[in-house]
């Protein structure tokens, strides 16, 4: 067994160096991004699947639910972006975006 602080000893091992773990928020965050990039590069399966993360990992972020509603309504997804809209609308009456979401709503229906 080597003695400490000789080559060999656990003193002078390397450790393996610790990735931060992402928030919530910062994970969202990333994911609405890729999400939006996604639908500039009109690659709407894979924006769409970024808004669901969003979604999921925060099931009560309005902005996660109007970018899902967004996506799917390019998708033809007619219920499922009149349920986010609606869902956005309950979690944020009065947002930025609620006028575009009462819109959408309107023309889906």
């Amino acid at each position: 067994m080597p003695k400490p602080g000789t080559e060999g000893s656990s003193v002078h091992r390397k450790l393996p160096k610790v990735k931060r773990v992402q928030t919530d928020d910062e994970r969202v965050d990333e994911d609405l991004k890729v999400a939006k990039f996604y639908m500039r590069d009109d690659n709407l399966p894979g924006a769409y699947l970024r808004a669901q993360d969003a979604v999921k990992t925060q099931p009560d972020y309005s902005a996660a639910h109007y970018a899902l509603a967004e996506i799917a309504q390019k998708m033809k997804k007619k219920d499922e972006a009149i349920a986010e809209f609606q869902t956005y609308l309950k979690l944020d009456p009065d947002g930025e975006r609620a006028k575009e979401a009462h819109k959408a709503l309107d023309q889906l229906k």
